[in-house]
């Protein structure tokens, strides 16, 4: 089981995107994949339309397990309960651990046999962020191309390790995704060129290109597969897909 937080500290850069398009995409090869909305926007739910009474938020304050949503073959998600997520959050700083209580709520999940969870963070450090990464083990970071994409990784990372620290262990890279790719913009390029520079092999060979059939498979309440199958997103999750597959 791979627990890999999709975050960094920047907006707009597609977090949630990319979670529930290749949560999607690894369901359709045959993993069961679990997507954790930890943002109060409430994104990952919107994305399918679902609104549940049994969210993260009641997980969280009162251990209530009755969360898990399945929405497609072998994809299921946990909503975030959106604003009760801020009650959560408060339940939380009322004990000097309240940090490591995401991780022993959600243990339960142990038991499903999920092969990828994805907790999809919100770009504001948040405690909710921070308890759930002493849970994941690994970082996916999407960069968009902006004149801050690189230094805002970095110093995300730089976050993830402290708050990681105190679970007793690091918090591995899975990925750096190069996002919002446009092959005929300097930046895009000058982007990709550095963040290659600088993370190498941790940078994934594939990259997203900016394409509007994701935003308006969004809006379909579907994911980019059932939307536009033959769309340049579709294609860049499948190749993503695959890319991860293979490093396993």
């Amino acid at each position: 089981m791979k627990r890999i937080a999709i975050s960094t500290s920047k907006g707009g850069v597609g977090k949630t995107s990319t979670a529930i398009n290749l949560g999607a995409g690894l369901a359709q090869k045959g993993k069961k994949v679990l997507i954790i909305d930890c943002d109060p926007q409430g994104n990952v739910g919107g994305h399918f339309n679902i609104a549940s009474e049994h969210t993260l938020s009641e997980l969280l304050i009162d251990g209530h397990k009755d969360v898990i949503i399945e929405v497609r073959k072998n994809l299921d998600i946990i909503t975030s309960g959106r604003k009760r997520l801020y009650d959560a959050q408060r339940e939380l700083t009322k004990d000097d651990f309240g940090i490591f209580k995401f991780k022993e709520r959600i243990s339960f999940i142990q038991g499903f046999d999920y092969d990828y969870i994805f907790c999809d963070f919100s770009p504001t450090d948040t405690l909710i962020n921070r308890a759930a990464l002493i849970f994941c083990d690994n970082l996916l970071i999407p960069v968009s191309p902006g004149i801050d994409a690189i230094m805002g990784a970095e110093r995300y990372i730089e976050v993830a390790n402290d708050i990681a620290a105190r679970g007793n262990r690091p918090v591995d890279i899975f990925g750096i995704l190069i996002n919002l790719y446009e092959t005929k913009t300097i930046i895009s390029r000058e982007i990709d060129n550095v963040a290659r520079e600088k993370w190498k092999t941790k940078v994934f060979q594939t990259r997203i290109r900016k394409n509007v059939s994701i935003g308006e498979a969004r809006i379909q309440n579907k994911t980019i597969f059932e939307y536009a199958p033959r769309s340049n997103g579709a294609k860049d999750f499948m190749a993503l897909t695959a890319e991860v597959l293979n490093a396993n």
